[in-house]
């Protein structure tokens, strides 16, 4: 019970929920990565720096698979057409790779704000006494 009750830094947090995410990517979850976040925040406790971890933990954890199966694959070719379809042109190939970095990062995140949240609610510290 000492892991949730102990406030833990920044750098330990960072590696923990790059991992998280990228264990639930590889497997198939990658639909948790909310959870992820959110035991990250448990973990942390501060409701903005939690989020900051777990934005750049998440970010991270889809960014460099995303960018190493770039170089294996010929995944611009994919984004090209993609982008087409959608009707902008083909000279922002890194577009879709850019929003879906930033939407595992913004999810992760967000799983991280409302952990810590509900943290700081369940041990009386969010909330407010009446005037």
């Amino acid at each position: 019970m000492e892991i949730v009750t102990r406030e833990h830094p920044w750098y330990m947090m960072l590696p923990v929920a790059g991992i998280l995410v990228y264990l639930l990517t590889l497997t198939g979850y990658w639909q948790l990565i909310f959870a992820a976040g959110l035991v990250a925040g448990i973990l942390m406790k501060r409701p903005w720096g939690s989020f900051a971890v777990a934005f750049a933990g998440g970010s991270l954890a889809w960014g460099i698979p995303l960018g190493l199966a770039s170089l294996n694959y010929p995944l611009t070719e994919a984004s090209c057409l993609l982008l087409e379809i959608l009707g902008f042109s083909s000279c922002v190939a890194l577009l879709p790779y850019v929003v879906a970095v930033l939407i595992s990062g913004a999810v992760t995140g967000l799983g991280a704000l409302l952990g810590a949240h509900v943290y700081g609610f369940l041990r009386g510290e969010n909330t407010r006494k009446a005037s």
